[in-house]
């Protein structure tokens, strides 16, 4: 006879996801010129039409989910305009559509000009598909501005290499380099560190050109740098911003270190008057992993520690002293006692006794594991009483 049954579902872990919305048509940009004289939008939507993305990346920590990129995965897709649902108003009627296959799923085309009194607030909205856990994750992006400057005046333009930024710590050789010279397992060295600098570090430089018509300028104006918050609200940055290094009329400088995930506004004045310009969004990427102990030798007779080293994978690659990158918190189970734990770090000495490890055929094992997350943006570090710590050099400290 069959017996009763019961039915066992797979635990699956949440979704960590993040968002980020990008103009990715780099010769229909967010913001258009329209020449009175000849009547003519430079660049003409109609032509070359402005593709605005939303990225929507996600990861399980159980390297369940399938694909960081989730784009392909969202549902319930919305674009509004200036707070209103893009496919309630008429005069976008026709000049737009919603791109709906693969990792650009989303995206939204836009073959409308806009005159330069018009100014349009785009926000993405959606729906994300979990059918691992049998639920939706709402989407919601930030906005970006579509935009028309006049050229029967003069016509100021800002350029800046990129415009979403996006920083991997797995990635930045600098960050590694740091880490090894601290804890002593190198030298400081110039050269050394000058080879760090590949593109991917967290001291990371934004050059800036500011153009009137078509020529270059090399005086005559200042950059300024805000901050994006709530509403599009614009604040200044200042002294107490640590993750900017520096501004200047050719450049800034970030620290990216110290971004979760931020959106600025470059804005260059003439005059004291603002005649361009342009957003930069910083997002800090959270990529899958694997993490394992490496120790296979048995416990010897006497024995009264243990040393174990955890071994990194991502995207294919072995990552060097990744306690540099990720917290790892080390785990043994026993007979005795489960779920101790011990300490943090890449690698790991841990007290054999505490763990509960008998003698016996029955209780003469132990399971050692870890658990690992990357870590999150550094954080500067305050006392007590609200004052930021520094070296003996006063450089500010900063942890995660």
């Amino acid at each position: 006879m069959e017996t009763g049954r019961k039915r066992i579902r797979r635990d699956f872990a949440p979704l960590t996801v993040s968002v980020a919305i990008s103009c990715e048509s780099a010769y229909s940009p967010s913001t258009q010129v329209y020449n009175a004289t000849s009547q003519e939008f430079e660049p003409d939507r109609s032509i070359t039409p402005t593709v605005i993305r939303p990225i929507i990346n996600a990861h399980a920590a159980d390297g369940s989910w399938p694909n960081p990129v989730a784009n392909p995965y969202l549902a319930n897709m919305k674009w509004y305009v200036n707070g209103v649902d893009i496919t309630t108003i008429e005069s976008w009627l026709n000049l737009y559509r919603v791109d709906t296959v693969g990792a650009t799923r989303g995206s939204l085309i836009v073959m409308k000009n806009l005159s330069p009194s018009e100014k349009a607030s785009l926000h993405f909205e959606a729906d994300l598909v979990d059918s691992r856990l049998g639920a939706n994750v709402h989407i919601k992006t930030d906005a970006i501005i579509l935009s028309t400057v006049d050229k029967s005046k003069d016509s100021y333009a800002i350029s800046i290499s990129e415009n979403n930024l996006r920083y991997s710590p797995f990635d930045d050789k600098l960050h590694l380099y740091d880490y090894k010279v601290a804890h002593g397992i190198i030298a400081a060295s110039a050269s050394a560190e000058a080879a760090a600098r590949d593109g991917n570090e967290y001291q990371r430089s934004i050059p800036i050109q500011v153009f009137i018509a078509d020529e270059l300028m090399t005086s005559g104006y200042t950059i300024k740098l805000y901050k994006i918050g709530a509403n599009m609200a614009l604040t200044e940055v200042s002294a107490s911003d640590y993750e900017v290094l520096s501004v200047s009329a050719t450049g800034i400088q970030l620290d990216l270190r110290l971004i979760e995930k931020a959106d600025y506004m470059i804005k260059a004045f003439v005059d004291n008057a603002e005649v361009a310009k342009v957003q930069l969004s910083v997002e800090r990427i959270y990529r899958n992993f694997t993490c394992t102990p490496t120790n296979e030798t048995g416990i010897h007779p006497g024995q009264t520690s243990r040393y174990d080293e955890a071994m990194v994978n991502c995207d294919g690659k072995a990552v060097p002293y990744p306690g540099n990158v990720l917290k790892i918190i080390w785990h043994t189970d026993t007979a005795a006692i489960i779920n101790k734990v011990h300490n943090e770090g890449g690698t790991t000495i841990f007290q054999l006794i505490p763990t509960g490890v008998g003698t016996t055929d029955a209780d003469d094992w132990v399971d050692v594991y870890v658990e690992a997350v990357q870590k999150e943006a550094f954080c500067v570090a305050i006392d007590e009483n609200g004052d930021i710590l520094t070296d003996e050099s006063g450089n500010i400290l900063i942890f995660n």
